[in-house]
């Protein structure tokens, strides 16, 4: 998650350079955030099983909405 943070500052509040339409910068940047988003479920399972239930219900519906985003945005072009 820190590394995502620390791109995400890199490359996106800090220069404000457009990269998103680099697709070498992309897929590192979106594992980086994927991977990150699924490391906080391990930070919920030390709270209980009710937030682990909670984080991933909440990663799988992340992951589902990001494709369905990527889908239609490619049904435009």
């Amino acid at each position: 998650m820190l590394a995502w943070l620390v791109a995400e500052f890199l490359l996106d509040w800090w220069p404000g350079i457009e990269f998103r339409q680099t697709r070498w910068i992309v897929i590192p940047y979106v594992m980086l955030f994927f991977a990150g988003a699924g490391g906080m479920i391990g930070v919920a399972a030390l709270a209980g099983r009710g937030w682990t239930i909670s984080a991933v219900v909440m990663f799988l519906i992340m992951g589902v909405l990001c494709v369905l985003l990527h889908v239609s945005g490619q049904e435009r072009s």
